[in-house]
């Protein structure tokens, strides 16, 4: 189990549960989500998302790490969360204690 503010990902039944209601997301979503908690403070770049997430290996031009980003936001409740850095990428902040 993992907590971050008011999530809580099982990751044995590979589920997202925010204010103890559960949160449908795709499985590309669920690595996302992953890999960002994964390294809490750390930017990822785009391409190393694209790597990590979707296993892409070779530079292309997308904006699919973006949208996938946006509905991360949207459907965790993670605007303030989840930072773009420009030209560089995405970092989800550090909790609090």
């Amino acid at each position: 189990m993992i907590h971050y503010k008011d999530l809580l990902i099982d990751t044995a039944a590979q589920r997202v549960y925010r204010q103890e209601q559960e949160v449908h997301m795709t499985r590309t979503e669920y690595r996302l989500l992953l890999v960002l908690l994964s390294g809490a403070g750390r930017v990822f770049t785009r391409e190393e998302l694209l790597h990590r997430v979707w296993g892409i290996t070779v530079p292309i031009h997308t904006r699919t790490v973006d949208i996938h980003i946006a509905r991360l936001r949207q459907k965790l409740g993670l605007q303030g969360e989840i930072r773009a850095v420009m030209r560089k990428g995405y970092a989800l902040r550090r909790p609090t204690k």
